[in-house]
């Protein structure tokens, strides 16, 4: 379950953990965990790295971020 102080978007633009270029959830789980279930996502970035976390592991991007770091990306080919 999500946290309640932890608000994630339908459909958010994360931060990928590795390179930090824009990710997307691809499924959303509970896990049974001590002492109450974790909510979990799927992720995968534009670079295709695959991630499964807890939410309140997430780091939302910031917009204007997300676009600087791909033109970055798309310019070093």
């Amino acid at each position: 379950m999500t946290p309640p102080h932890m608000h994630i978007p339908v459909d958010p633009l994360l931060n990928c953990p590795t390179c930090g270029l824009p990710a997307e959830i691809t499924d959303r789980f509970t896990l049974d965990g001590a002492p109450a279930p974790v909510e979990h996502v799927k992720l995968v970035c534009v670079n295709r790295h695959w991630y499964t976390l807890p939410v309140d592991e997430l780091s939302i991007a910031q917009p204007q971020q997300s676009d600087a770091l791909v033109k970055a990306r798309t310019e070093r080919g």
